[in-house]
């Protein structure tokens, strides 16, 4: 059996152009420390490590084929969760299409501004990787660019759920501002009818660099209603809507950096009558710093308040090696 298995791996290699290999870069990052979480309790834990390839291979002049597959493990006891990356594409002078489960237009220009703390605060609502996704991005001098369009061959429509995101920099030499939006794919459900639930966000954000320390601003609004109620007491709609904030930089020349994270979230619940039915608001804050040891090591602290209110706070010390 294991010489069937062995010689059935070779099959699988030998079937696979040797360019690829030779082209492809592998890369990743084993993150392992020591958490003390709000149930008062602390061990060892992975702090999302990933290992993937990448790379690229010319198909003709001004026409590049791009691809890149990467997986979630989970270093306390290397175990291999599941899959976070994996698309193919052609680049040239006209921007870059790819089609596959990539990062979505919202968390690439929306995220790459706030979302800025070590570990904790995540995921901030821009659906981050998106499966079944044809995205197209451009850069034109400050301006970048990405579109969209998930499709979801199950669903037997042609297009789910369109995304944009756009980022103008250079402003005051080193801010920049972005906006993008979200209709997130429809989703089916109830079990006596068939019941759509929609949902849709909208996003602003900026940021300006002052020496070695960048501040930033960011809004989110998110939409989502619930066509089957029936009733006073059902909720047919809620809206959401978050205000992030923070600063980031350097301390010196010591290979410290820190950030420093903080965001509102107002939500509202509403029945059929349009009658606000509940509501409720938190403001948790991260703080974080890290340390480069050399050769792709550092190691990182962060500390998360969940909320204003009682709630017991987390803390964690990992250490990190890309490579």
């Amino acid at each position: 059996m294991r010489k069937l298995l062995t010689v059935s791996l070779l099959g699988v290699l030998m079937s696979i152009p040797l360019v690829v290999f030779a082209q492809a870069s592998l890369y990743g990052s084993i993150r392992t420390g020591i958490e003390s979480n709000n149930s008062n309790k602390t061990g060892v834990i992975d702090f999302i490590s990933r290992w993937g390839f990448q790379g690229s291979s010319e198909v003709s002049e001004g026409l590049t084929a791009v691809y890149r597959y990467e997986r979630r493990l989970n270093s306390s006891d290397a175990s291999e969760p599941r899959g976070r990356l994996s698309y193919v594409g052609l680049s040239g002078s006209f921007g870059t299409v790819t089609i596959g489960k990539a990062l979505g237009a919202p968390h690439n220009h929306f995220g790459g501004i706030v979302d800025q703390s070590l570990y904790y605060g995540r995921p901030i609502r821009t659906g981050y990787r998106l499966s079944n996704l044809v995205s197209y991005s451009v850069s034109v001098g400050n301006v970048s660019m990405q579109v969209d369009a998930i499709m979801d061959q199950s669903t037997g429509k042609t297009g789910d759920a369109f995304n944009f995101g756009a980022t103008l920099g250079g402003l005051m030499e080193t801010g920049s501002i972005t906006i993008a939006h979200r209709k997130r794919p429809d989703e089916v459900g109830g079990r006596v009818s068939p019941v759509v639930y929609k949902a849709s966000s909208s996003y602003v954000a900026g940021n300006y660099g002052i020496g070695d320390t960048t501040v930033f601003l960011g809004y989110s609004k998110d939409l989502w209603s619930n066509s089957g109620c029936s009733n006073d007491t059902c909720i047919a709609s809620t809206k959401t809507k978050t205000t992030y904030a923070g600063v980031h930089g350097e301390v010196g020349d010591n290979g410290v950096n820190y950030v420093f994270t903080m965001s509102n979230e107002k939500y509202s619940g509403a029945n059929r009558l349009s009658i606000t039915s509940s509501s409720s608001e938190k403001t948790p804050w991260t703080f974080g710093l890290s340390k480069s040891l050399g050769g792709g090591a550092s190691v990182k602290f962060e500390y998360l308040q969940p909320d204003t209110g009682n709630r017991t706070p987390f803390s964690s010390v990992w250490l990190q090696v890309d490579f």
